[in-house]
């Protein structure tokens, strides 16, 4: 009795094989490392109802901090000096310059360890109209906001209508990926090599997805770190962000530049990358546009588009 089985011609088995090998890159592409688990192109929208300032540290125009307490919805802030090593001083000096830019009141929140989490302080931040972080060192900021219930508190805040802004530190902090100022490689000069894991980073208060954000950047001269972090963690786009100058998230989804130097908007959405001889980076198709104050363009949380220079 002959077999029910016949022998697959040549057209069908190229079908079989066609269709396995599909079915194989898909199980692949849905097994994610840790690296890929990063947030970037992260499913949502940039819908908060509230307004993100970055500064990119140095002199703190009086056109960037009058639009903060502008974005403050009834023109008060709370100052978190706690990057600085001489917190209560700058706290003090920071509270002054809000009043003195027309802020109607401001609080200092100065933190111990135990005030981690503390309900009151959660309370604070959530309903707080306006929050100003201050320079320094963003790693000692984060000890502070580490935890999900005061980065969620920060979270809520903005959701609610309120500006969230800061200075060289305390723009660091604001991304998902934070660029900590270490390095694994260290030469002579700092950030001297584009390397696989050089830049040490460690996680932000994650305000903005998808976009790593460096500051003091043209002044000084951080463009490799910030590629390197940009290729490292895949992240789609990063802004290098001057002294004297901030990057405005506005609630409406448009970003604009404003103070008196550029920020360096780098977009990697479309380009290839890899980790070559020696863990040295290597990559093509990253697109950059220096954006001079003025300068806006559109931000869903995920994607840039509508570039227009000042002109425009």
């Amino acid at each position: 009795m002959p077999s029910l089985v016949t022998k697959p011609n040549a057209m069908y088995r190229n079908l079989l094989l066609f269709l396995f090998l599909g079915w194989m890159m898909t199980g692949l592409g849905a097994c994610t490392s840790a690296h890929d688990e990063a947030p970037f192109l992260a499913e949502g929208s940039f819908s908060a109802k509230g307004n993100l300032v970055m500064i990119g540290g140095g002199p703190r125009p009086a056109e960037i901090m009058e639009l903060i307490v502008s974005l403050s919805p009834d023109s008060t802030m709370i100052v978190v000096p706690m990057a600085s090593a001489i917190a209560d001083t700058i706290g003090w000096e920071h509270r002054d310059m809000f009043l003195s830019y027309g802020a109607k009141s401001v609080e200092i929140m100065m933190l111990e360890d135990e005030d981690i989490d503390r309900p009151e302080i959660l309370e604070q931040l959530r309903t707080a109209s306006g929050i100003w972080f201050s320079g320094g060192d963003q790693r000692q900021l984060m000890h502070y906001f580490g935890t999900e219930a005061m980065r969620a508190a920060v979270h809520e805040a903005w959701q609610n209508g309120a500006v969230i802004a800061g200075t060289s530190a305390g723009t660091a902090v604001q991304s998902a990926v934070m660029i900590t100022g270490d390095e694994r490689h260290a030469v002579r000069q700092p950030f001297g090599i584009i390397r696989h894991e050089n830049v040490i980073t460690t996680p932000g208060l994650g305000l903005v997805e998808n976009m790593i954000v460096d500051q003091h950047f043209i002044r000084r001269s951080r463009l490799n770190r910030l590629l390197n972090v940009m290729l490292d963690e895949g992240a789609p786009y990063a802004a290098g962000i001057d002294e004297a100058t901030a990057l405005w998230f506005a609630g409406d989804g448009w970003v604009e530049v404003v103070g008196e130097s550029q920020v360096i908007l780098l977009d990697a959405s479309g380009a290839d990358s890899g980790v070559f001889a020696e863990g040295n980076l290597g990559a093509r198709g990253i697109v950059t546009h220096i954006l001079p104050p003025g300068a806006r363009f559109r931000w869903d949380g995920m994607r840039v588009s509508g570039i227009l220079l000042p002109s425009e």
